[in-house]
C-alpha cells in the first residue's frame, strides 16, 4: 500500500472541514507537531492559555510532551481515536492515524473541563503542577476559561473524526497508487515505442551488412590480386570485428573471444597510425571461459583511442586486463594518454552516475546501461586518473 505523509491528509480541504466541525462541537482545536518542532493548529490558531502558562516552564514542558507520548502509544495500540488526562487534570484528546501496521502520525486537541471548573478541581491541579514555579493567581483565571465539553459530545465527535480521517487516509493513498501506475503504464507505453522504433530501425538496416560483407570480399580478393598482403590482413580483421558485432548482438560470449575482438579493432586503428600504438593483455586462464555480454570490450578500448590516443605525443600504450574483484569480474584498461578535461571527465562521471533511463546510449554511459539489462546486481564503471595515464575500470557480476 503507498504511504502517506500526514501532512498530506492535513492539506485536505475534507480535513478542514472536519476540524471546523469538531471545534463548532467540542470547542476544541486540533494540531499536530510539525518537522520542525513547532505546532500548527486547525480550524484557526489557538492555544489554551492554560497550557501556555503550563508550558513556559522547561520542566512543565517536558511533562506535557511525555503525557502525549504516553497517550500516542495507546492510542496507536488500540487503532481508535481516546481522550485521557493529562500530567495536570485536564482531558486531551488523540487521534491515530495508521495505515495497515504502519503508523502515520497523530493529531491531538485539548485542553478541556468535563465538568465546570471549581476551586477542588484547581486545587487539585495545582498540587499536580507543584514545583514548577508558576504564577498562582494567573493559573486560576487561565483555568476558569478552560473549555468545558459534554463528555457525550466529545466520544461521538472522536468516533466520526476516527473515521473521516482513515476514510482520507485511504482515499489518498488509493489515489497515490493509482497515480504510481498510471506512471508505470506510461514508462511501459514509453519502452515499447523505443521497441518499436529500434524493430524498425534494425529492419531497415538489414540491408547493410549484406552489402558491406560483400564490399569488403571485393576488396579482400582485390588486394590479394594486388599482392596488397598488409590490405588483405586488416580488411580481413576488419570483417572479423564487424563480423563479431553483427552476429552475437545481444548474447554471451566467452571472454577470450572479446579480448581477441579488441585486440583485432587495435590492430585496424593501428594501420592508420603505424607502429605509435603498443597493445597487450593480460587474460588469466581461469577468466577465459567466462561468459560476458558480447561488445563489452570494445567501447573500453575505444574510449582510449578516441579520447586519449589523438592527444598523446609520444608512444602511446593500452593494457587490457581482467581479473577478480571479490565475487565479481573487474576488466581494466589503462592508457598512457594525458589526464581528461576537467569539465569532461566530471560531465562523464554525472552520466555514468545517473539511473539508467537519463544516461545516454553512446561512450562509456552506454556501455553501462547495456550491460545492465543483462544482470540483476549493480554494474559499475569507474575513471581514474594518474600521472601515467587514464584506468577505466569496468566490474561485473559473476
Amino acid at each position: 500500500m503507498a504511504q502517506v505523509d500526514l501532512l498530506e491528509i492535513i492539506r485536505l480541504p475534507a480535513f478542514g472541514e472536519a476540524a471546523d466541525l469538531f471545534y463548532r462541537v467540542t470547542g476544541m482545536t486540533l494540531s499536530f507537531p510539525r518537522d520542525d518542532g513547532e505546532i500548527e493548529f486547525r480550524p484557526f490558531p489557538a492555544r489554551c492559555d492554560f497550557c501556555r502558562l503550563v508550558q513556559s516552564s522547561p520542566e512543565g514542558l517536558r511533562r506535557c510532551t511525555e503525557s502525549d507520548r504516553r497517550a500516542t502509544e495507546v492510542a496507536m495500540k488500540q487503532g481508535r481515536p481516546m481522550f485521557y488526562t493529562c500530567h495536570s487534570g485536564l482531558v486531551d484528546v488523540v487521534v491515530p492515524l495508521k495505515q495497515g501496521d504502519e503508523e502515520i502520525g497523530c493529531f491531538f486537541s485539548g485542553q478541556s473541563l468535563l465538568s465546570p471548573p471549581t476551586e477542588i478541581g484547581f486545587e487539585d491541579t495545582m498540587a499536580r503542577l507543584e514545583g514548577l514555579g508558576l504564577n498562582r493567581e494567573e493559573l486560576r483565571e487561565a483555568y476558569r476559561n478552560i473549555p468545558r465539553v459534554d463528555p457525550y459530545k466529545l466520544e461521538m465527535a472522536l468516533e466520526l473524526l476516527g473515521v473521516l480521517c482513515n476514510h482520507l487516509l485511504q482515499g489518498r493513498a488509493d489515489l497515490r497508487r493509482e497515480r504510481e501506475l498510471t506512471k508505470a503504464a506510461e514508462q511501459r507505453a514509453r519502452l515499447e515505442r523505443e521497441i518499436r522504433e529500434m524493430e524498425l530501425r534494425l529492419s531497415l538496416a538489414q540491408w547493410n551488412p549484406h552489402f558491406l560483407f560483400n564490399s569488403l570480399n571485393l576488396i579482400l580478393g582485390e588486394a590479394q590480386n594486388e599482392q596488397a598482403p598488409r590490405t588483405a590482413q586488416l580488411v580481413e580483421e576488419l570483417s572479423a570485428v564487424l563480423g563479431h558485432a553483427l552476429t552475437t548482438m545481444g548474447q554471451m560470449v566467452a571472454l577470450s573471444t572479446e579480448f581477441s575482438n579488441a585486440e583485432a579493432y587495435v590492430d585496424i586503428f593501428r594501420a592508420r597510425f603505424g607502429k605509435a600504438i603498443t597493445f597487450t593483455s593480460d587474460l588469466p586462464r581461469p577468466l577465459a571461459s567466462l561468459k560476458v555480454p558480447a561488445l563489452t570490450l570494445q567501447p573500453l578500448v575505444e574510449n582510449s583511442l578516441v579520447h586519449a590516443f589523438p592527444k598523446s605525443r609520444g608512444p602511446f600504450r593500452i593494457a587490457l586486463s581482467a581479473g577478480r574483484n571479490g565475487s565479481g569480474l573487474q576488466i581494466c584498461v589503462r592508457d598512457n594518454g594525458p589526464a581528461w578535461p576537467p569539465s569532461e571527465l566530471a560531465s562523464v562521471r554525472r552520466s555514468l552516475g545517473r539511473n539508467g533511463a537519463h544516461r545516454k546510449l553512446t561512450g562509456l554511459p552506454g556501455l553501462k546501461r547495456r550491460l545492465e539489462c543483462y544482470f540483476d546486481q549493480a554494474v559499475d564503471v569507474t575513471i581514474d586518473q594518474a600521472d601515467e595515464g587514464t584506468t577505466v575500470a569496468l566490474r561485473l557480476p559473476l
